[in-house]
């Protein structure tokens, strides 16, 4: 056991407790300058600087910002003191009066302090409650609790739930609600109930699952049900859709790549850990870990730099010098570092291939292909694959040289000369699709590749990849389809061929020939015969074409229905026809039915938008929107800026904004095909639409409404957001505050978000969206607060504001009712009894009273408000107390020190806390002895532990 010897210090205040003597205190002044303290290797200090993050509240309440440890600050006459158990195992909590009695055993396992004459205690890991004797007045059986506040009430939670109980221990009020995570009573009449909800992930298929304690999802990872979630205590895990832990919440982060969220970079002191997809963890500490490329990961080890892939697997090893010489093409990384050859990593592969030395990549991109170029003409040399295969190469493949440019269309790679000519194709495989025949068959044609959303068909037979059509000079073999492996299927009847309609995924085509124009599918399987005059490509399901000489409509099985002869037509869909009966400039549009072969409207709209589900939006001359139904019936007024469907059942109708009004603020609604509404305007309303039809909207105030796709709202919660995490949903309920009656019944009910403070002297703060505002205790407005941030300190009855002025600090102070009392310079504290502390430009502090007046010769590094006449002060290093004069009147030779309550007060140096009188005679002090706290009273008379260890000598 390792026993500390006494410094300068100590030693003096030691011989001051024994003595009694206020005097011998007081001479130890001038000793204290060049004291340094010992403190006891085997033992903690009795005092501490205040934690950085309460820094500001210490100083806004003048608080030190040094704290007791071994005896704690005295409250309401008892100081909670820590000392041996009885039976010497270990330590227990006990109090001491304002005497320096110790008038409850150290038995308790944890306590809080004293809060209207009861003081939680932990007793075989249960708290309770006990009296000022030590009695238990509410029996240790909560897993936590809280101080009893003014209004008899006090929270505490069993089972993981909060619950309000009275000084009997019983519950009052309503059941909490489930979703309450955290519930915080303050003091005051009605007492202030602050309330936070823990979230809730709601899985597709509608299954609720509330998230565990402090737990909150951040974000979806992966496509297995996966979500980054953090645990408020405990730090960032990984949590499944029953939010199960399947990562441990461990991390200070866990972030995914903007770029490449394939895997999960987690970091702690130790180092970064990768986190797959399914869960699972990398065993490899890495220093830093960087996206090389899309499917490739740099990590920084103590032994080198190794390359990963998305799933943290090693590829290869390098030192940081050939690390820093490699180079990224597309997903593709180089190293040159061989003579011989250069060494390529293809994504998805665990081993490297070979080019040969001196291949560069070209300088277009070609997406998931890799093209190397050779020599001083940049000739192309090989061409790799997705699959790694590799055309070229150590090979001499002839057409690679003719290559010009090349374009990735539905992952297949063209290529084509300088002409524009299409020299091959190549797929995800490798392979060349066109042979030579292939390439011979198609001179003089021109291919026109076809994306996938045109190359759609419901026969399940070969699709067409491509169109060939006649050249300039006309192809000799026809026009037809190049097929996915390469074969082609040619008619030479055919003139020309074009998609049908490119907007639509109908997978047919316009064919035209010498006698006629007709439409085939992507088989070549006639839809509608070619024996058509012309035929326009389709719009909205419907092509414009002449019949013996005159226009008509065309459907997609080949009917024909006459049309009105006006100057301009356009179908806007299921057989409405828009037209326009002039070229004059700004001409209305009506609407023409050509399945019915009746004009619905004539000519009054300025735009008339598609028309589905028996509903078209119209703007009218003066530029708002409406809806009209099959009749031509207004069934929505014109009155939006915009009328947009957000599907084929739902409208979002935005109202106009006025000049510079912003965007957030502007009413927005939506309305269903019935014309009737589904969300009331609201502003700043905007939606979003989940894989699955359903609809999330949300306004700029922060409601949210989850519809299904017909528009039935799902969930809409007051005070909850709703937010989309892939195809699931995460309600957020938003904190709420209130006031509670001595009953446990709400006096005055949650207001929206807004935040307010406890009630003192009959007066609360509450903002609201205009500012603060004073209220009664029945919740009523007394007054508008000035323009400000505004607080109203515990222990005063004025609000306090920190907004600095022209980049200055400045305090401003108002009263309970709504005037302005007082300004000053500088940051000051809560107004108590005409005092305040005024922190200058130099750190220095002084007072001011209710007039803003400094007490003159008062400048100290920190300084407290006097309490019973005295108050802490801090001077070259250390705490005592100064009168009202400022004055010194126990001399700072503390390291710690509190403000007085009931008539004494706890100072504390390193090695020791002691209480203190106000004349600064000791009652009591903690000391360390061989190891263990040792409680002496005023003297040196030991009050514990009865019998000191047997390894302790005199």
């Amino acid at each position: 056991m390792i026993v500390s010897k006494p410094s300068r210090l100590r030693h003096a205040l030691r011989c001051a407790l024994n003595t009694g003597s206020t005097l011998a205190l007081l001479t130890l002044t001038a000793s204290a300058a060049v004291a340094e303290p010992v403190i006891a290797e085997s033992a903690p200090g009795c005092s501490a600087p205040l934690p950085a993050s309460r820094g500001d509240t210490q100083l806004r309440a003048a608080q030190p910002l040094a704290q007791n440890l071994c005896i704690r600050d005295v409250r309401e006459g008892r100081a909670a003191v820590l000392l041996p158990a009885a039976d010497a195992t270990d330590e227990r909590w006990g109090f001491l009066d304002n005497q320096g009695q110790l008038v409850i055993k150290p038995v308790f396992e944890q306590v809080g302090d004293y809060h209207f004459g009861a003081a939680a205690a932990m007793l075989q890991g249960k708290w309770g409650y006990i009296d000022l004797t030590g009695n238990w007045m509410i029996q240790p059986s909560f897993d936590s609790v809280q101080p009893f506040t003014e209004a008899g009430l006090a929270v505490v939670k069993v089972g993981g739930k909060p619950q309000i109980i009275d000084r009997k221990g019983t519950q009052v009020g309503k059941a909490l609600d489930d979703l309450v995570d955290d519930a915080v009573l303050s003091n005051g009449i009605p007492a202030r109930l602050s309330l936070t909800f823990n979230s809730v992930l709601l899985s597709p298929d509608g299954v609720r699952h509330v998230a565990t304690d402090k737990m909150e999802v951040v974000e979806p990872f992966g496509s297995d049900d996966l979500f980054i979630a953090v645990d408020a205590t405990k730090g960032y895990g990984i949590v499944d859709g029953n939010l199960t832990w399947r990562v441990q919440p461990q991390y200070t982060s866990i972030t995914l790549d903007p770029h490449n969220p394939s895997v999960a970079l987690a970091k702690k002191a130790d180092g970064i850990t990768l986190i797959r997809t399914d869960g699972g963890q990398d065993e490899q500490k890495y220093l830093s870990v960087s996206e090389e490329t899309g499917a490739f990961w740099l990590a920084k080890t103590a032994d080198g730099v190794r390359l990963l892939d998305n799933s943290a697997a090693v590829i290869a090893t390098f030192s940081e010098a050939e690390a820093a010489a490699l180079r990224v093409s597309g997903d593709y990384v180089l190293n040159p570092a061989n003579k011989d050859s250069l060494t390529l990593y293809v994504p998805g592969r665990k081993q490297a291939i070979t080019l040969p030395a001196g291949s560069e990549p070209w300088e277009q991109n070609t997406g998931e292909y890799l093209i190397t170029t050779k020599g001083e003409q940049k000739k192309v040399n090989a061409i790799v694959a997705p699959s790694g295969g590799v055309i070229g190469g150590t090979q001499n493949v002839g057409w690679l040289a003719q290559i010009s440019s090349a374009e990735v269309i539905d992952h297949r790679l063209w290529l084509r000369n300088e002409q524009g000519d299409v020299v091959n194709v190549v797929d995800a495989t490798g392979k060349a699709l066109l042979n030579q025949k292939g390439i011979s068959t198609l001179e003089g044609s021109r291919i026109e590749p076809l994306t996938a959303s045109i190359n759609t068909s419901s026969v399940s037979s070969p699709q067409a990849l491509a169109l060939v059509r006649p050249g300039d000079a006309g192809g000799k073999n026809g026009a037809g389809f190049l097929r996915p492996d390469g074969s082609l299927q040619l008619d030479s009847k055919w003139q020309d061929i074009e998609p049908a309609d490119s907007s639509n995924n109908i997978g047919q085509f316009i064919v035209r020939t010498a006698d006629g124009t007709g439409v085939v599918d992507a088989q070549g399987k006639v839809i509608i015969p070619l024996t058509e005059d012309n035929i326009s490509p389709f719009v909205q399901g419907y092509a414009l074409d002449y019949l013996n000489g005159k226009l008509t409509a065309l459907d997609h099985a080949g009917k024909h229905y006459d049309l009105p002869n006006v100057f301009e037509i356009e179908s806007v869909g299921n057989g409405w026809f828009r037209y326009r009966e002039t070229a004059a400039e700004g001409a209305l549009w009506g609407i023409y039915d050509a399945i019915s072969q009746k004009t619905v409207l004539q000519p009054a709209y300025q735009d008339v938008g598609d028309y589905s589900d028996g509903l078209a939006a119209f703007k009218t001359p003066e530029g708002l929107w409406g809806i009209l139904d099959s009749q031509g019936k207004v069934v929505v007024a014109p009155k939006y800026a915009e009328a947009r469907r957000i599907n084929s059942a739902l409208w979002l109708l935005t109202q106009p904004a006025t000049e510079g009004q912003p965007e957030s603020s502007v009413l927005a609604e939506i309305t269903g095909n019935d014309a009737q509404p589904r969300i009331a305007p609201i502003a700043g309303l905007t939606v979003n639409q989940f894989s699955d039809g359903r609809i999330l909207a949300t306004s700029a105030a922060g409601q949210s409404w989850l519809l299904d796709a017909e528009g039935n709202i799902q969930l809409h919660e007051q005070q909850t957001r709703i937010s989309a995490l892939g195809d699931w949903v995460k309600l957020s309920r938003q904190p709420q505050q209130g006031y509670l009656s001595a009953q446990g019944e709400w006096q005055i009910q949650p207001v929206g978000e807004s935040r307010s403070s406890a009630f003192v002297r009959g007066r609360a703060l509450r903002s609201t969206p205009a500012g603060y505002e004073l209220i009664d205790d029945k919740g009523v407005r007394v007054a508008a607060m000035p323009e400000g941030q505004w607080t109203m300190p515990p222990a005063s009855g004025w609000s306090v504001s920190y907004d600095p002025q022209d980049n200055e600090p400045e305090t401003r102070y108002v009263d309970n009712t709504g005037k302005m009392v007082l300004t000053v310079q500088g940051h000051a504290s809560q107004m108590v009894d005409d005092h305040a502390v005024l922190t200058r430009a130099d750190g220095t502090k002084t007072w001011i009273n209710g007039q803003g007046k400094q007490t003159d010769g008062v400048s100290y590094a920190d300084l407290g408000l006097p309490v019973d006449g005295l108050a802490f002060a801090k001077a070259d290093g250390n705490y005592g107390y100064v009168d009202a004069l400022g004055n010194f009147a126990v001399a700072p030779v503390f390291s710690a020190a509190s403000q007085f309550d009931s008539g004494v007060a706890v100072v504390s140096t390193p090695a020791m806390s002691m209480m203190i009188d106000k004349t600064g005679k000791p009652l009591a002090r903690v000391d360390k002895e061989c190891g263990i706290s040792v409680l002496y009273g005023a003297g040196s008379a030991r009050q514990w532990p009865a019998k000191m260890p047997d390894n302790c000598k005199p």
